[in-house]
């Protein structure tokens, strides 16, 4: 090949700008060097291929990441490591890496609303039982929310901010473990000793499944209020269970001593018969949830207790409320998570 006599790498590089758009952090971002003698247009098909080279790199890796998504198993031990190192992988391709951080949280926040999603409509690869295998949806559901058998102490690596940013930062969180357990004002015990054995007797006069012995998730604040969360298998209708928050509410402020005194609860599934809530439940605006505000009084002695406030939810208006806390910033972050999940693309 025979140099042009006039040929300048400043001149090159003017052409590549002014003519074709590319710039020089371009180059750099793609680790393109201008050889000598080489007209603007080779080195622009260069910059081009690498970058489409990177872009089929980087849908490879989405494709991955909606198979991995399918495959998430929320009740192991290794489920949320997974779901960081699969929002990682994503995050990576990114370009600006001043947003890393944020960006990760984002893309983590969005991986476990779609595997929520995914639980609630049987759609996980777990969830694919044999004919006569029980099935273990609430189960699977209780673990994206914060894992079963465990406690604040053990784990902080949780996905609680499902249901509300604040109950996030809670002083305590127990996931169906001993109540008699919790301790909080350096050792003071919350309850009393024979909380757990009042449960049993609670749920021993139910005529459900008895397989629980306390509140799915339970949440308690120094302040004096507590969450409680019950979870229901889809297809399990939520109005045959209005009673057990009303009840876990009495229970939780009769062996508190007083402590608690503001009980927030959720009823969670995706089954209701509305004409069994009565009067007392309001409608939400938008969705298909109900919410019931009231005074706890002493069934005996009329004595108030504290008050209650209590929603009865389905996963999809969860999923939907999650999905437009983090989509303001997915916005911004230009991050399409959704599309990448369902078109691996």
């Amino acid at each position: 090949m025979v140099t042009p006599a006039d040929w300048k790498k400043e001149d090159v590089l003017r052409e590549i700008t002014d003519q074709f758009g590319i710039s020089e952090a371009m180059l750099a971002d793609t680790s393109t060097r201008i050889i000598y003698g080489e007209p603007a247009k080779a080195v622009v098909e260069r910059v081009l291929k690498k970058y489409q080279e990177r872009v089929i790199d980087e849908t490879a890796e989405i494709y991955s990441l909606k198979e991995e998504i399918l495959r998430a198993e929320p009740d192991s031990d290794e489920f949320r490591k997974k779901i960081d190192e699969i929002s990682w992988k994503y995050t990576s391709s990114l370009k600006n890496f001043d947003m890393a951080n944020l960006s990760q949280l984002i893309v983590r926040r969005a991986a476990i609303v779609e595997i929520l999603a995914l639980a609630c409509g049987k759609n996980l690869a777990m969830q694919a039982v044999a004919e006569g295998v029980r099935r273990k949806d609430e189960q699977i559901i209780h673990n994206i929310f914060f894992p079963m058998r465990k406690d604040s102490q053990d784990v902080s690596d949780h996905d609680i901010w499902l249901l509300s940013e604040e109950y996030h930062y809670y002083d305590y969180i127990a996931s169906d473990i001993p109540l008699a357990n919790i301790k909080w004002n350096d050792g003071e015990a919350v309850f009393e000793s024979d909380i757990d054995q009042k449960f049993q007797e609670l749920l021993a006069r139910r005529a459900d499944d008895n397989s629980g012995k306390r509140p799915d998730i339970a949440l308690f604040s120094k302040e004096g209020s507590a969450i409680i969360v019950e979870f229901k298998a889809p297809g399990v209708s939520t109005d045959e269970h209005i009673g057990d928050l009303t009840e876990y509410a009495h229970l939780l402020a009769a062996k508190s001593g007083g402590k608690l005194k503001k009980f927030y609860g959720y009823l969670i599934g995706d089954t209701v018969n509305n004409l069994r809530l009565g009067g007392t439940w309001t409608p939400f605006p938008t969705g298909n949830g109900w919410f019931q505000s009231s005074p706890l009084m002493d069934p005996a002695t009329r004595q108030p207790l504290g008050e209650t406030y209590f929603e009865i939810l389905h996963f999809s208006d969860v999923i939907d409320r999650a999905k437009k806390r983090i989509g303001v910033y997915q916005q911004k972050l230009n991050l399409n998570f959704d599309r990448a999940i369902q078109t691996g693309s």
